[in-house]
């Protein structure tokens, strides 16, 4: 397993995130339909200790018709993966932390997102 499917399966396992968006959780680019809906992507990648620990940056951006939708949405994102120490289907995350969220409009869309940028310190990809 990976990181990105790691996080795709504890998102898609919380209830209260998927009572928000349903299955509307995507990993990479913003699907284009869905409201409201998630996606996230990793922006930023660090190895550590020899290969054997890693460090990932990943966005999780959360979007809505309504700045309070998406705002709750975010929070409940942020709520799952602050401080985070725990084996997500067999998948070792050392360490998840917040480092940013904003509201921002999508004028194109019509949606507002709220992008939530959460850094993941785990083993290497492999599951014993």
């Amino acid at each position: 397993m990976m990181l990105w499917e790691a996080i795709g399966y504890k998102l898609l396992n919380e209830a209260e995130i998927t009572a928000v968006c349903s299955a509307h959780i995507y990993h990479s680019m913003r699907p284009e339909e869905g409201d409201p809906c998630i996606n996230y992507f990793e922006i930023s990648y660090m190895p550590l200790a020899n290969g054997e620990l890693e460090m990932a940056l990943y966005q999780i951006s959360c979007r809505a018709s309504t700045p309070g939708a998406a705002q709750d949405l975010a929070t409940l994102v942020c709520t799952l993966f602050h401080n985070m120490k725990e084996s997500v289907n067999g998948f070792d995350v050392r360490m998840a932390t917040i480092e940013n969220k904003m509201l921002l409009p999508e004028p194109e869309t019509g949606l507002y997102h709220v992008p939530v940028d959460v850094r993941f310190s785990h083993l290497n990809d492999t599951v014993s």
